[in-house]
């Protein structure tokens, strides 16, 4: 990669409790020039089996036959392609890199598998920042796929894994689930089953709107799911299990009317996470999608300063400065310890605010 050396990687994230990255920002030494590179860190939530040939105007397998500079330490590109999956692209053609320094080297006889977009009266740009071109041979799946979605005929490919564990705990694949897809239109009913990796795929399936189930396994019952499947298109879809669990109650004045916009935060009995919600008008709060453990929670009085909403996680993390902790308690110390089970409501955590 022209001999460069990498001399600091920045990541700048979503804290909680999202897991996509905003955007990541590398400094690198190439050649005698340090340089810039910034790169999406987004992860996608579009179940298309990283095909992306929904994104793109041009979609295809081809060579670089010339490699020319362009202004900005850019390059000009030739290509000419050899397997088209979608779009109709010229032969030979012309793209300019965008941030072309980051990319991989790329020289004449290259074979890539080439993501592009087409915008009327400008120039193909391949952008380092968000395109999914990568070479041939670290694309053999992508490309497998596409091959296949080129000559299926009107049906579609639907594939996924049965997970056990969310994005911000440990996971595992589910082996031997069998997993159901019923189409909505006529109720016809698909099977399958997982494999040792926890994946799943259906014989090629006729379009339409299908609801996707999971047997149990082990008492782990994974959430249905649906999906739109379109003549021609590949669907992964993953099953696992959003927790159901809920903590919430009423914040009300000293009057009994009910208390809106009031700061509520939820803490992990070892102090190792929070998230903050507020009062809605009736004076109502919830924190659902819980897993199971143990937790404390707190509440900032009205007229005390504000605090930092969202949510955090980690041993050093900085919690909230609460008011009062359930039932009463001035500070945290005296704080019930709310045991929660799995998938249980618990609605009756009330909150009053005490007159001025």
């Amino acid at each position: 990669m022209h001999g460069r050396r990498i001399l600091m990687l920045l990541t700048i994230a979503f804290f909680w409790p999202a897991a996509s990255q905003a955007q990541i920002v590398i400094q690198e030494k190439v050649g005698d020039k340090t340089i810039w590179c910034m790169h999406t860190g987004l992860s996608s939530t579009l179940q298309d089996c990283d095909t992306r040939s929904d994104w793109y105007s041009y979609v295809f397998v081809g060579v670089i036959s010339e490699v020319t500079p362009a202004e900005n330490d850019e390059k000009k590109l030739q290509i000419v392609p050899e397997e088209i999956f979608s779009g109709a692209p010229p032969n030979p053609l012309t793209v300019l890199t965008s941030q072309g320094l980051c990319m991989l080297e790329m020289k004449a006889g290259d074979r890539w598998l080439f993501y592009l977009r087409k915008v009327e009266g400008k120039p193909i740009v391949l952008d380092y920042y968000g395109n999914d071109s990568r070479p041939a041979a670290d694309a053999q799946s992508q490309i497998e796929t596409l091959r296949r979605l080129k000559t299926i005929g009107n049906f579609g490919i639907l594939r996924g894994g049965v997970v056990r564990g969310r994005d911000w705990y440990p996971k595992t694949m589910v082996a031997n689930a069998k997993v159901t897809a019923t189409r909505e239109s006529d109720g016809t009913q698909s099977f399958c089953m997982t494999g040792a990796d926890g994946r799943y795929e259906f014989p090629p399936l006729p379009p339409g709107h299908y609801k996707i189930t999971a047997q149990p396994r082990d008492s782990y019952r994974p959430d249905d799911s649906g999906v739109d499947l379109e003549s021609g298109s590949c669907r992964d879809v993953t099953l696992d299990r959003t927790p159901h669990a809920l903590i919430g109650g009423m914040v009300r004045h000293a009057d009994g009317s009910p208390a809106a916009n009031v700061a509520l935060v939820l803490i992990r009995s070892d102090n190792s996470w929070y998230l903050t919600t507020e009062t809605n008008d009736d004076g109502h709060y919830a924190f659902d999608s819980q897993e199971p453990g143990k937790y404390v929670l707190g509440m900032n009085f009205p007229a005390n300063p504000a605090w930092f909403g969202g949510g955090g996680v980690g041993a050093s993390v900085r919690l909230p400065p609460a008011s009062t902790f359930y039932p009463a308690a001035p500070n945290r110390s005296g704080a019930k310890i709310i045991h929660l089970a799995t998938d249980q409501k618990l609605d009756h955590f009330d909150f009053t605010i005490p007159a001025k």
